[in-house]
């Protein structure tokens, strides 16, 4: 085995225990007390690319203007017109840091090891979207005041006020529960797909 191929592995190895722990503590330890994918996903994914970029700097003489740009390609993620959720934050620090990380890495690592790391990255990505972002059914219970809308008639119209009202989308069946003509309301049991871990509280009163 050449020593080329020694640091690959060396780095693939590195690199696997790495994003191995951070997913065993942001998994365990995070997700499973707060049950927020998109921050796991986040956490996971700017772990894997602040490796990678050190490992490039470890090779890059260090200069103040080189920190200074450094600083600034990543200061442009501060710069946005609307607040982004972190799924998307994350999405776009990891294309500035390929891109940073890719270009740092012309004149010091074969193309091939820039390949490899990328092909990694994209793994990784792809491994989390299939296992956190699939949709899956869930349900969510609703205390619910507009009783003129609950009748089975009138679905469409209760299934277009819903997501309106409580950002629910994709509303696959709806069940009234017990219905409370003291105080106008109705217990509904709406039941959807979720592809962006949408957290509504178990009850809401419109």
């Amino acid at each position: 085995m050449t020593e080329a191929n020694i640091k690959l592995l060396s780095f693939i190895i590195d690199f696997s225990y790495t994003i191995v722990l951070i997913t065993i503590i942001a998994g365990f330890l995070y997700y499973k007390r707060n049950g927020q994918k998109a921050f796991f996903f986040t956490y996971v994914l700017v772990a894997a690319i602040v490796f990678q970029l050190c490992m490039i700097l470890v090779r890059i003489p260090m200069e103040l203007g080189f920190a200074i740009g450094l600083f600034a390609i990543f200061g442009i993620i501060r710069y946005r017109t609307s607040p982004i959720n972190p799924r998307e934050m994350t999405y776009l620090l990891v294309s500035v840091g390929i891109a940073a990380k890719n270009a740092l890495a012309i004149d010091s690592m074969e193309h091939y090891k820039i390949l490899v790391s990328d092909a990694m990255l994209v793994l990784i990505i792809v491994l989390l979207e299939l296992l956190l972002f699939k949709k899956s059914s869930k349900l969510k219970i609703i205390v619910y005041n507009k009783l003129e809308l609950i009748n089975e008639d009138l679905r469409p119209q209760l299934i277009s006020d819903l997501e309106t009202s409580f950002g629910i989308k994709n509303i696959k069946k709806i069940q009234v529960g017990k219905i409370d003509t003291v105080r106008n309301s109705a217990q509904l049991k709406v039941y959807f797909l979720d592809t962006e871990d949408q957290n509504f509280s178990p009850e809401t009163l419109v």
